[in-house]
């Protein structure tokens, strides 16, 4: 009787996942998925800004990638840095943990992690921190001082 749920689970968990990312859209883009079939995001790249059209088989790509390959098909000697935003509704905050475990145990290659508090999913009015911090964390790689962990750990900021 119970043997074929197991077969059921991942799509489940999928659907889950989803509808937890759904959840954490903010009310007007929901709306716009439920009632067009996508919604626009608003972003910058390169300091410039951009609109994209997300839709639902977008989000459906996204919860699908298969991070179990990260592991072992990642270029080892490859240095990474993850900007996180702790506002984000779009990516939980954990997510980034999960992979710092991921590329933090790699040999050679570092990972470095870095928390923004008031950051959402595109750093919205904060281009001139993730520029900032790039630049300094491609300083310190270009001096070979890059160790993995939480970016700027042991620097002092606001309690």
């Amino acid at each position: 009787m119970y043997d074929i749920f197991p077969r059921y689970l991942p799509y489940v968990m999928i659907e889950c996942y989803q509808q937890k990312i759904i959840d954490r859209l903010p009310e007007e883009q929901r709306e716009s998925l439920k009632t067009h079939g996508y919604y626009l995001s608003t972003g910058i790249v390169a300091r410039k800004a951009f609109v994209g059209k997300v839709t639902a088989a977008d989000l459906e790509e996204f919860i699908e990638f298969d991070s179990s390959l990260l592991p072992d098909r990642f270029p080892l000697g490859t240095h990474v840095l993850t900007l996180q935003g702790l506002a984000d509704r779009v990516v939980p905050p954990y997510d980034a943990i999960i992979y710092a475990q991921i590329f933090g145990a790699r040999q050679p290659g570092t990972h470095n992690l870095c928390y923004s508090e008031d950051a959402d999913h595109n750093f919205t009015g904060m281009s001139d921190f993730v520029v900032d911090t790039i630049l300094e964390w491609w300083a310190q790689l270009e001096r070979g001082q890059l160790q993995t962990g939480i970016w700027n750990t042991g620097v002092r900021g606001k309690l």
